[in-house]
């Protein structure tokens, strides 16, 4: 293990990261100052193969014709991070970087950046970064991804130079062709985009290999659909059964409505740690984007929520019961399946209703429905949802402080 200027690395296999081939991802693992990111190396090598003790590739491994020319390529990879390390301590930048920027930093030198990593790995990589970060809901888009990449390719490494405009139409005929939608195909194809400029930006892949200036991303204009002012007081105003599923549901989708329209990834995570006073305010920062929210909890809500917490909870509990207290490696499956089967029971509501049917996330919508009808401007509203679509609608949305769009969710959520 290398040490200098309280920087430590260590190059490991990436053990949640196995591949099809029984391989892991090699990376160097950095710590400075208790923080810790991961680089990758752009190699993949079976446990046998990989000496942990002396952080190098054994002798006997049949991974490369010249083993002793791939260990010292490992080992300049790490002499960069200490060089970059180094040069961000001289410029006194070092302690103001985020982990991102300094990863950034690392990738953008050639000095031990290989050409060699494939997109998958790339993705993996991202992933990891995501998770670390709490983007759960962006990391299951890029786990979605490379499922749709290695179903495409039958799982043979990608490299970036192959995504050509050649690649990006036969993948777009291989989707439609197999019942997929324009929709389905928008996503895969921006998320496919924004991989591609990290790889550029991170120095994996050369702007010569970007072909999305050619290609066209086809999009489907997306179903805004919302509660009519009919419908939403009808479900607003029914008596379910206390302690039925259908109570219970109405109960979230109401909570979702009065927090603005927030998605459901987001309720899933909210904890008692994120309500500030006597259940005054709630403060959280998006998965989405990682933009923070500072939310007036409406008298509606309170109620909401005392009733989901209970008498006795502690700072570390979750709001609402969508997640467990105890740790699940598997939370992603957990918030999707259990918003499908809130989304089933909303549909049994509906029906109940005689209204049209509808799912939790049209509880954004409707919030956004609701204030546009009832006169709130059209700034604030995107302001409340966290919009961030034209940078010129943005330079004015952020005069908007917390009094002024409290002011506009009292009328919103009036009765």
């Amino acid at each position: 293990m290398h040490q200098k200027m309280a920087l430590t690395t260590k190059v490991l296999l990436n053990k949640n990261r196995q591949k099809n081939d029984g391989s892991y991802p090699l990376i160097i693992r950095v710590t400075h100052n208790r923080r810790s990111l991961k680089i990758p190396t752009g190699y993949t090598l079976r446990e046998k193969d990989f000496d942990a003790r002396n952080q190098q590739v054994r002798s006997s491994a049949d991974v490369a014709v010249q083993i002793n020319r791939l260990n010292n390529l490992i080992k300049s990879k790490v002499k960069n991070v200490y060089d970059v390390f180094t040069d961000l301590e001289n410029e006194g930048t070092l302690n103001r970087l985020s982990l991102a920027e300094i990863k950034d930093r690392i990738l953008e030198t050639k000095r031990g950046v290989t050409k060699e990593v494939t997109v998958i790995q790339f993705i993996d990589e991202l992933i990891d970064d995501m998770r670390s970060a709490k983007k759960m809901g962006n990391a299951y888009v890029h786990k979605n991804l490379k499922s749709k990449l290695n179903a495409y390719t039958n799982n043979r490494p990608l490299h970036f130079g192959e995504i050509n405009y050649r690649f990006l139409v036969k993948l777009e005929t291989s989707h439609l062709a197999g019942g997929g939608d324009l929709g389905g195909l928008s996503v895969y194809m921006r998320t496919l985009r924004a991989v591609f400029n990290k790889a550029i930006k991170f120095g994996v892949t050369s702007k010569e290999n970007y072909s999305f200036d050619d290609y066209k991303i086809k999009n489907k204009k997306p179903v805004r659909k919302s509660l009519s002012e009919e419908s939403f007081k009808k479900l607003r105003e029914y008596d379910f059964e206390k302690g039925s599923a259908e109570y219970r549901v109405k109960q979230l989708f109401m909570a979702s409505f009065y927090l603005r329209g927030m998605n459901w990834m987001d309720m899933a995570y909210l904890r008692v740690g994120n309500l500030q006073g006597d259940f005054e305010r709630l403060t959280y920062v998006r998965q989405k984007t990682g933009e923070p929210f500072n939310i007036k909890i409406s008298p509606m809500l309170k109620e909401i929520i005392r009733e989901f917490l209970g008498s006795q909870y502690s700072v570390e509990d979750y709001i609402f019961p969508i997640l467990k207290p105890s740790k699940s490696t598997n939370e992603t499956l957990i918030i999707r399946n259990k918003r499908q089967r809130l989304n089933k029971t909303l549909k049994k509501i509906s029906t109940q209703l005689g209204i049209d049917s509808f799912t939790i996330y049209a509880a954004r919508h409707t919030y956004a429905t609701v204030g546009k009808r009832r006169g709130v401007p059209t700034a604030v509203i995107q302001e409340s949802l966290g919009h961030k679509t034209e940078a010129i609608t943005q330079t004015y949305l952020d005069s908007f402080d917390n009094a002024v769009v409290d002011e506009y969710d009292e009328l919103i959520m009036r009765e």
